[in-house]
């Protein structure tokens, strides 16, 4: 059943990339990541040629934030470096490095790149709203005590301000996630088991 949607997605993709059947606006963004879930760097490069061709907003949003969906950590990488590109604003860079941050291959791949590059981002948003939300899409997935531990020391040596509230209640996110795992991971594993 998978690989059946998986070929409808990517057919309906290219009739659309080729402009013989458009996809309703409201669908693609859920056409996008499907087939971005299964791509290469092809399939990446025809979403990048569909975003530099367009001159609306709403589609090139569309796009890149459904970049963050595909499953190989080297073409996730190039996704960053793309929203950190002068292709993307950068308020809308957030957005596609959060998408990132929310796939679970691109989780510590974010995450790293937020530590290494902390001096831009910050200078970039500047306490604002957009840092809170990067800030928060980027720490708050994780499941243990660990990662709490090192998202809380990274903000005790590293001052953002206007991200105090969020960085405390990622971490909270992060405990509960990692007392949840410990609890439920062996019941929930057994349970999958029989799917």
């Amino acid at each position: 059943m998978l690989s059946l949607n998986t070929s409808l997605y990517n057919s309906r993709f290219y009739l659309h990339k080729e402009g013989k059947q458009t996809i309703p606006a409201d669908l693609r963004m859920a056409c996008y990541k499907a087939v971005l879930q299964s791509a290469d760097k092809n399939t990446y490069e025809e979403l990048l040629s569909l975003y530099r061709a367009t001159d609306l907003h709403e589609e090139k949003d569309r796009i890149s934030r459904a970049l963050g969906s595909i499953n190989n950590v080297e073409l996730l990488q190039q996704v960053i470096q793309f929203a950190m590109s002068d292709e993307v604003r950068a308020q809308d860079a957030v957005f596609v490095i959060a998408s990132v941050a929310i796939n679970p291959l691109g989780r510590d791949l974010s995450w790293t790149f937020f530590k290494e590059n902390w001096k831009i981002l910050l200078n970039q948003y500047q306490g604002g709203f957009l840092l809170t939300r990067l800030v928060k899409h980027l720490t708050e997935n994780f499941a243990s005590e660990e990662k709490a531990q090192e998202i809380e020391n990274f903000f005790k040596t590293h001052d953002f301000p206007g991200t105090e509230r969020t960085v405390q209640q990622s971490i909270e996110t992060i405990k509960l996630n990692a007392a949840w795992l410990q609890r439920d991971l062996v019941k929930i594993t057994e349970y999958l088991k029989n799917y």
